[in-house]
């Protein structure tokens, strides 16, 4: 049988994560009624935490920590096998510097809102993109809203198979490949947002004006260096003549040579909200939502004045004056 919960916190080196835990830790046990708490530390990395909840029959495993942290995590998560992954309900919590003093406020903090989110589990399977390139070794890296490929090699000589689409391209260039539009949070999506199938949108810019030979047609315009769109897909292949391609990862640091890009398909059972987690109105933003009174009351008699001169034509009879 598998343990309710385990709630991971990525405390170390994180002074906002800290305080938080400091302010409201006791409540977050008390509702959720973890059977395991674990925060991380100099002993206890992230990776090792994550990797022991994901293999250590949990039901639902919950990690508080910076949007870093969650990127962390969640690769660590997509490391296990798919079986693994089915079983569990993730939840992602991250915490802002810009969200902390509203949380420190109890009269505005959604704190209630959000408990309520990870104790209910509602979770939606999300799809997720697969990178693998070539190093010595082959390396596997997954990605939630997208990636950045980019090239500064003006004599580089690079094919993009993109689907049934085979492109070439000379010198340098940017490449911005879009996925998701939420974050990656159970605070953020949206609970009826429809369960179809996404493709990774991508997008081109040349860092400098040259030729560009295609099979099916010219990416861009040659006087035109701003981003455009050059397709949608579902794989992604990038071929460079050498070790030309850089990544917008942490993790790699040298350039690379191959790219090879998938949509994993209900990749990650993540926990959302049963219903969207309504924003505290401010007293600012209902204050310009009023009309002023004067305005109102003219209103109010222009529709009076309306409303009469209907009942007064219907109520005429034949012969009388107006008539």
């Amino acid at each position: 049988m598998k343990r309710p919960l385990h709630l991971i916190l990525d405390s170390h080196l994180n002074p906002g994560v800290s305080l938080f835990w400091w302010k409201h830790g006791l409540r977050v046990m008390e509702q959720l009624v973890p059977n395991e708490f674990a925060n991380t530390s100099s002993r206890q990395s992230l990776e090792k935490l994550m990797e022991q909840s994901v293999w250590s029959g949990w039901k639902k495993v919950i990690l508080i920590g910076t949007n870093s942290s969650i990127q962390r995590g969640f690769n660590v998560l997509m490391q296990a096998n798919e079986a693994c992954r089915n079983s569990l309900e993730v939840g992602f919590w991250p915490l802002k510097w810009s969200e902390l003093p509203l949380q420190m406020i109890p009269q505005i903090s959604q704190l209630g809102s959000i408990l309520q989110v990870f104790k209910a589990g509602h979770t939606l399977p999300m799809d997720v993109i697969k990178l693998q390139y070539l190093t010595p070794e082959l390396e596997t890296s997954y990605f939630w809203n997208g990636l950045k490929i980019k090239s500064r090699n003006t004599e580089a000589d690079t094919h993009f198979y993109l689907d049934e689409l085979d492109l070439q391209e000379g010198g340098g260039f940017d490449c911005r490949i879009a996925f998701q539009d939420d974050e990656l949070s159970s605070l953020m999506m949206i609970p009826d947002k429809p369960g179809k199938a996404l493709q990774m949108r991508v997008y081109f810019s040349p860092r400098k004006q040259g030729t560009s030979t295609s099979t099916e047609r010219q990416w861009f315009p040659l006087r035109n260096q701003a981003e455009v769109l050059i397709g949608s897909g579902r794989q992604l292949e990038i071929e460079g003549n050498w070790a030309n391609l850089e990544l917008n990862d942490p993790e790699v640091r040298e350039p690379i040579q191959s790219i090879h890009l998938e949509i994993i398909r209900r990749a990650l059972p993540l926990i959302i909200p049963a219903i969207p987690i309504r924003n505290r109105e401010t007293l600012k933003s209902k204050l310009f939502q009023l009309e002023p009174r004067g305005t109102v009351a003219t209103q109010r008699q222009n529709a009076f004045k309306r409303k009469g001169n209907q009942v007064g034509f219907q109520d005429r009879k034949p012969g009388t004056p107006g008539s």
